[in-house]
């Protein structure tokens, strides 16, 4: 990407990023998962050719998601020839949906990520055991030399102050 101009640099960036939300936004409006790749993909194309029209600093999600969105409608009526499906009205109230879901969810994993920061390293080394290296409760108490009870007890009371942690930014985000 070196040899590509600065804007298509972002454009690619900012396409790679948001791919996990379209892919989810068009699975919600379409129910069938090879409709939907196919669509994700005429999206990603249409994207692409409109490149030069995204100006950096502005909302990527906003505009790529009007395009899937279309997409979506386009497919549909080309299936509304051969079969019945949903009506466009319905079809964006999906989307919406879709897209306030997907907001709280990011913040939800900002607030997590901003928690999980704020703990002390062997309680997150106890979340890493656990969650992201899949070990079992008699693994991680072996590992820590510690009594499976205790670990149990200790991931429980941590994911429970993780718990109150994201629920309190939630609602500091929410009146601010």
């Amino acid at each position: 990407m070196s040899g590509e101009p600065p804007s298509l640099e972002i454009f690619v960036r900012e396409l790679t990023c948001h791919q996990t939300r379209l892919r989810g936004l068009v699975r919600c409006l379409l129910f069938d998962r090879k409709q939907a790749e196919d669509v994700l993909q005429d999206t990603n194309v249409v994207l692409l050719r409109k490149a030069a029209e995204y100006q950096p600093g502005t909302d990527f999600w906003a505009w790529a998601s009007q395009v899937a969105r279309y997409q979506v409608l386009t497919h549909a009526k080309r299936l509304g020839r051969e079969r019945l499906v949903f009506d466009e009205e319905l079809m964006e109230s999906l989307a919406a949906e879709s897209q306030l879901r997907a907001a709280s969810l990011d913040q939800r994993r900002d607030a997590l990520l901003a928690c999980l920061e704020r703990l002390p390293a062997p309680q997150r080394q106890l979340l890493e055991m656990r969650y992201s290296l899949g070990q079992s409760m008699d693994q991680i108490a072996s590992t820590m030399s510690r009594p499976s009870g205790s670990v149990r007890q200790t991931l429980y009371r941590v994911r429970e102050a993780l718990l109150s942690c994201i629920e309190r930014r939630m609602v500091g985000e929410a009146s601010s």
